[in-house]
Parts: structure tokens; C-alpha cells; sequence
């Protein structure tokens, strides 16, 4: 069972999945982002017709990794799964510096796992959408104190939910850390996905990684040139780690603050640029359906 804006959902009916985008991203410091700060019925005209773009190339999901305080918004994502037809989930969770509310550094770690369990057992706020994932964020090299807080108070609510998790993540040195904050928990890795594996150049740490059951999410579609993107993918490929691979883009979005949200980058290109080029360079056509469908729906499942 996967819950999206509009409710839960069978794993099979997942479909086709981005599992890494955006729809709105307001970059304003110290948690004070608010609604305010943006015309919701002009996100939703300027965003739809992308997301419309993208479900008439075959996609069924879309997977918004906007967490609060950098512009999660359940009702504009409501509203965008009614007049699109795609799957669309959102989040609990919290990123990282200079994206916090002071408040984060001072609360517990048990009480800020408390408050995103609340989300999942009530609803974000009065909306009554249930986040479908958790996602946090690592700083680069080993954690510091409180990305370290937000991490465990993570494994605690996706103990509790049944939820996985996505971490926004520089290097995989912040990984190896994590990895053994969930060997001292008991957690397991497949419950977590790596998010910006490529930003790691040292293939050994993806690689242990995959053996301990983490999930590799390969983002850089459209981001990186198409030969790269290939030839990365095959290195992983190369190495048996098929079964634990994601494929996204990491695109859209709504800017807060910018001139009609600034430069919104389409969703579809991995499916009508990316996906053509790599079986011509030699990717089978079955491996890719593969890590935009099957996987998804493994990684996203709820645990509880």
C-alpha cells in the first residue's frame, strides 16, 4: 500500500514512476516560508500543463520530494492530482540548513519523530493527505548534530509508519555514517533511498551500500548529458545493482518568488529523450522499464 494525495493505492497501481521531483520550491531561510508567499491558483496554471504533458507519455506517478519549509503544499498537490490524473505524493520530514525553523535544533529527537508520525496517522495539517514517504536531507561528510537528529528521529517514524525514506545527499560519506546509525538501530537499509547518488564518484560506496539493501536513485536525468547519465547507469548495472536502482530527473519547479515561477523545466524528457537514447546506446529496453516501474513501486511501498 502507497498513499498519495488522494488516497492509498496498491503498489500495482503505481505504474510508470518519477520518484524525484518538484512542483513548488520556495528557497526562504529559517522555515518562513507560508502560503502567503505564493498564488496557489497560479501554480496550479502554470504547473499542469506540464504534469498533463507527462501522463500523456505514459507516466502514472509522480513523486513531489518538496518537504515542509521548502514548499510542500498538500492542497495545491490535491488539487493537481484531481485535474492531471497522476499519482501524486508528498511528504513528512524536514531538510536541512538554512531551510529549518529554529525550533528544529531545539526539540528532541523523539518529539520531532512524534510530529511527523502525527502527520501520518492524522493528516498534514487539516488537509486529511497522509505523506507517502519521509524526506530529510544529509550535510556533506559525516553528520553533523542535527541532520544526525533528523536522521534518527527519521528511522524512528518510518519504524513507526512503516514509511521509507528519501535523503537528499552530497557525498557518500554522510551515507556510510547513516549506515551505521541503522547497524546501531536495527534498521534496515532497504527502507532507505539514496537520493543524488551520482553527486558520489566512488563506486565501492554505492556498492556497499546496495549490498546492505539501500536503494541507489540515479537523478541526473535531463540534468547531465545523456552519454554520462548512460554510462553511470551501466556502471551500475556492471556491478549486479539492477534490483535496487531509481531513475529521476530532480526537474520542475514553481520558484516562490520568482516571474511566473521562473524557469520551469518539463517532466517528460526522461521518457521521450532520455529513454530512446539509452536503448540506442545499448540499455535494454526491459532493464529501464524495469527501474520506472517495478522498482518504484518496491522502494515506496509502506512497511507497517
Amino acid at each position: 500500500m502507497i498513499h498519495t494525495v488522494l488516497g492509498p493505492i496498491e503498489e500495482r497501481e503505481l505504474g510508470v514512476t518519477l520518484p524525484h521531483e518538484h512542483i513548488l520550491v520556495g528557497f526562504i531561510e529559517d522555515g518562513k516560508l507560508t502560503r502567503d508567499d505564493y498564488d496557489r491558483q497560479e501554480v496550479v496554471d502554470h504547473i499542469l500543463p506540464y504534469l498533463l504533458e507527462l501522463k500523456s507519455v505514459g507516466c502514472r506517478s509522480f513523486v513531489d520530494c518538496s518537504p515542509e519549509y521548502l514548499g510542500r503544499d498538500p492542497y495545491l498537490l490535491r488539487e493537481l492530482a484531481e485535474k492531471s490524473g497522476l499519482h501524486i505524493i508528498t511528504n513528512t520530514g524536514f531538510y536541512q540548513a538554512p531551510y529549518l525553523s529554529p525550533f528544529v535544533y531545539e526539540i528532541p529527537e523523539t518529539e520531532l519523530a512524534k510530529l511527523w508520525i502525527r502527520e501520518y496517522d492524522d493528516g498534514i495539517g487539516d488537509s486529511g493527505v497522509k505523506p507517502g514517504f519521509i524526506k530529510i536531507a544529509l550535510n556533506k561528510g559525516r553528520l553533523n548534530p542535527v541532520q544526525e537528529k533528523i536522521v534518527r528521529a527519521a528511522l524512528t517514524t518510518s519504524l513507526e509508519t512503516g514509511l521509507p525514506i528519501q535523503a537528499h545527499t552530497n557525498d557518500g560519506i554522510a551515507v556510510m555514517h547513516v549506515l551505521e546509525i541503522m547497524a546501531e538501530r536495527h534498521f534496515d537499509p532497504s527502507r532507505f533511498i539514496w537520493v543524488h547518488a551520482q553527486n558520489e564518484k566512488d563506486l565501492d560506496m554505492h556498492e556497499l551500500a546496495f549490498k546492505q539493501g539501500m536503494w541507489i536513485e540515479l537523478d541526473s536525468i535531463m540534468r547531465w548529458p545523456n552519454e554520462d547519465n548512460c554510462r553511470l547507469l551501466q556502471a551500475f548495472l556492471d556491478r549486479g545493482m539492477k534490483e535496487k536502482l531509481l531513475l529521476s530527473q530532480d526537474l520542475g519547479w514553481y520558484t516562490v518568488g520568482k516571474e511566473q515561477g521562473g524557469d520551469i523545466r518539463p517532466y517528460h524528457k526522461l521518457f521521450t529523450v532520455f529513454i530512446p537514447f539509452a536503448e540506442e546506446w545499448g540499455i535494454d529496453r526491459s532493464v529501464l522499464d524495469s527501474l520506472m516501474s517495478y522498482n518504484p513501486a518496491i522502494a515506496l511501498r509502506n512497511r507497517s
